[in-house]
């Protein structure tokens, strides 16, 4: 190994150990303030008081986009957990990130960016079912399938779910989705949701077998991305943290010690000993695309357009996909540009 690469393996490795200490600190802060609000909850008034209304502050930095959410997005897992018992794996379809918003008798859904590309019916509470309530989903979108693979949710009807842990959330969608089939098409239900399969790490058996499942989806549509690994503490946070983290299938058995199935095959130039380095290099490639992207998308704001337009911003997100293809030997479908681009600050606490 030369001087590069065994600077680039300590890096990794001091990354992992940090990555280890924040996942413990968001841990502790966020039970910590699920506490709070519960002891919020619960005020002691003078009879006849009414409590305070809490108010959301929903404007958000710079431009507005339509909503004040964002999807959770993962850091790579850069570490194998001291208690793997203690996560959940989920498989991830190759698609476009999106958030999907029923609310007020419509549903639409935005871009990770926070553009809406979409509006539709469907039988989400909030929509024609039960306009009271307020569904968000956090999806994967299919267009070749024209179908919203279900990851996450942040509200369920009239159930706030974004502070619950993770493992709440799956278990209230799983729910939710054995007594409704929002996959089925019908007038009032426009396009298919499909809730994707959580595997608890403590069910090995179940956990090997997805593994070494090849394909995952049927008949290999949508195409495995990779998996998102859920801590089942964590609470839902509109940003990028490291209680959800990403790994490629090829990378399970290097980074954890899990076998796959040998159908997954590893980029050209891959090292196994080296996934530290991968993901540091895919992010160091990635970086410099981002730059040369907003550098050729503020030369056409300059030449043809005075102001950014929703078509402009959803083409370049595009264009970064289809530039990284041609550089990078494996493209990180779900994640791309999903650590600091079109970032602005999150919402208010009551919000994110």
């Amino acid at each position: 190994m030369n001087s590069s690469f065994q600077d680039l393996y300590k890096k990794g490795l001091d990354m992992g150990e940090q990555q280890k200490q924040r996942q413990k600190d968001l841990l502790k802060q966020q039970k910590l303030r699920r506490q709070q609000e519960q002891d919020d909850s619960r005020p002691l008034q003078k009879p006849g008081e009414k409590p305070p209304k809490k108010k959301k502050n929903w404007k958000r930095a710079g431009h507005q986009k339509g909503i004040p959410y964002r999807p959770q997005l993962s850091e790579w897992l850069r570490h194998k957990p001291e208690d793997l018992g203690d996560w959940l794996l989920v498989p991830c379809p190759v698609g476009k990130r999106c958030l999907v918003v029923a609310s007020k008798g419509i549903t639409k859904a935005y871009s990770k960016g926070g553009w809406m590309f979409m509006d539709l019916r469907t039988s989400l509470p909030g929509d024609w079912q039960l306009q009271k309530g307020q569904t968000i989903l956090d999806c994967v979108y299919v267009e070749d399938m024209d179908t919203f693979y279900v990851l996450d949710a942040i509200s369920f009807g009239q159930q706030d779910l974004q502070n619950c842990e993770a493992s709440f959330r799956f278990y209230w969608l799983r729910a939710r989705f054995e007594e409704n089939d929002f996959s089925k098409l019908s007038e009032h239900n426009e396009k298919p949701f499909v809730l994707l399969d959580h595997y608890d790490f403590e069910d090995t058996s179940s956990v090997e077998q997805v593994l070494h499942k090849y394909p995952v989806f049927p008949e290999n549509k949508p195409p495995l991305d990779g998996f998102l690994f859920y801590h089942k503490e964590a609470s839902y946070v509109c940003q990028v943290t490291p209680l959800v983290c990403w790994l490629f299938p090829f990378m399970m058995m290097d980074v954890l010690g899990l076998p796959v199935s040998t159908s997954y095959v590893a980029p050209e130039g891959y090292q196994p000993s080296q996934a530290l380095q991968y993901m540091d290099e895919f992010d160091r490639k990635l970086a410099e695309h981002r730059i040369l992207l907003k550098e050729q998308k503020k030369a056409v704001k300059v030449k043809e357009q005075p102001e950014a337009t929703m078509e402009a911003e959803e083409e370049a997100d595009s264009d970064e996909y289809a530039s990284l293809k041609g550089v990078l030997d494996q493209q990180r479908r779900l994640e791309l540009g999903e650590f600091d681009m079109d970032c602005a600050e999150p919402p208010a606490a009551d919000v994110c």
